[in-house]
């Protein structure tokens, strides 16, 4: 997000007066029987003397509720060993094993500076930190921008690395060991499992910003991204379930831990038409992403504004999201047979479909100062079935469909 702020500068119609903003919210989220979370932001692009223009942002998350551990369901009930080590999870039959003690919390700070180089040069820089009692990431970013075309055209390039420490609970297990096994560390060994495990993450994007006419904005984007290191989910599991020709076939009799490549490409293209229609502002927004584990997504949003003059703005957004199945995703692994190098039964990694539906209510409540209030609903679809599923398997759904309410109030003000 800091490397997209960054390759964005310089992206609005010119004619613009420069002022300061800031804005306020509290996000509740909410997934049935899931995660909730709560989520306070608070945004602040302040002028500063020598042409300077402050960015600071500042985010405070605090979730609980129950997230799924990977695992297959059962035609019994079954008793799992927490992958972070501990206490076990009693799961009633017929059900998908969860983890329902999971909590966390997250303080992140964002801050950057941008200053015009010239007539028609724009450059920033910046930096990000975020901690989590499990996760800590430190960044740096910056770009440049450039007005063409009597300032109607604007090319931009931002790049930004990040360097993320991950330190589960319960330390680090070697991929595909099992999670009722034994853990004999010598003193050695314990200080490498709870040392941490590191990744670097780099991002490239190239922008540009095309004013088509009076009414009408047009922009694209370029994202390269590259991550390296430890990238697999320390508190992900996979059942191993008995072959198709075993004594009860399809039923989990084991579970082990997961394993991700150590490296990840990531890219997509993006692309914004905005037009502005007398009181109204209508939005499209295509994005195709691809990356090097097999991923494909396409999403669309579109996005209307109703404008009322002092009664306030109406804003009602629809989205579409599709990806196609990760080539490591595996909903569950078969007893006997030889392990592939790298697997994951991560829903967040299969073949699915998203929808979102929200509605913002924007209030002027004095001179330059807004009140937001959004609603959203999102709902998440995949195969319930797949394919390989076979024995006792073939009676559940493999994929629970996810359901998700958003709440947003925000105060924005202009001074």
């Amino acid at each position: 997000m800091a490397a997209l702020t960054a390759a964005l500068v310089g992206s609005t119609v010119t004619g613009a007066t420069a002022q300061s903003h800031s804005e306020t919210s509290i996000l509740i989220y909410s997934e049935k029987n899931r995660i909730r979370a709560t989520e306070g932001n608070f945004t602040l692009s302040k002028q500063l003397k020598n042409d300077y223009t402050l960015n600071l942002r500042l985010t405070y998350d605090g979730l609980t509720g129950a997230t799924p551990t990977g695992a297959s369901p059962s035609r019994y009930a079954q008793t799992i060993t927490r992958a972070s080590g501990g206490k076990t999870i009693a799961v009633p039959a017929g059900e998908h094993p969860v983890d329902n003690s999971f909590k966390d919390t997250r303080f992140a700070a964002e801050a950057g500076f941008s200053r015009p180089l010239g007539r028609l040069n724009t450059a920033t820089f910046g930096a990000h930190a975020s901690s989590e009692h499990d996760y800590t990431s430190l960044g740096i970013n910056g770009g440049i921008a450039r007005d063409f075309n009597r300032r109607n055209t604007t090319l931009g390039l931002s790049l930004s690395v990040a360097r993320d420490v991950s330190k589960p609970v319960g330390g680090y297990h070697v991929p595909f060991t099992d999670i009722e096994a034994e853990i004999d560390d010598d003193r050695e060994t314990r200080l490498e499992r709870f040392s941490g495990k590191k990744r670097n993450v780099y991002d490239v994007i190239l922008s540009m910003t095309q004013v088509l006419d009076r009414q009408t904005l047009l922009l694209l984007n370029l994202s390269l991204n590259r991550a390296s290191g430890y990238l697999t989910d320390p508190y992900k599991i996979i059942s191993l379930v008995q072959a198709p020709d075993g004594g009860d076939p399809g039923e989990p009799v084991g579970a082990i831990f997961e394993n991700r490549p150590d490296s990840r490409n990531k890219n997509a293209v993006f692309a914004e038409l905005r037009r502005h229609l007398g009181r109204s502002t209508a939005g499209l927004q295509y994005r195709y992403f691809w990356d090097s584990w097999g991923v494909v997504a396409h999403s669309v949003d579109a996005t209307l504004r109703f404008d009322f003059k002092q009664r306030g703005a109406i804003h009602p957004r629809v989205r579409w999201y599709h990806q196609s199945e990760a080539d490591i995703y595996q909903p569950f692994l078969v007893q006997g047979v030889p392990l592939p190098a790298y697997a994951s039964s991560d829903s967040r990694l299969a073949a699915f479909d998203a929808y979102t539906l929200g509605l913002t209510y924007s209030v002027p409540v004095r001179n330059g100062s807004r009140l937001n209030i959004t609603a959203e609903y999102y709902a998440q679809r995949g195969d319930r079935s797949p394919p390989e599923a076979f024995g006792s398997l073939l009676s559940f759904d493999l994929f629970p469909k996810l359901d998700v309410i958003m709440l947003r109030l925000g105060y924005e003000r202009d001074f």
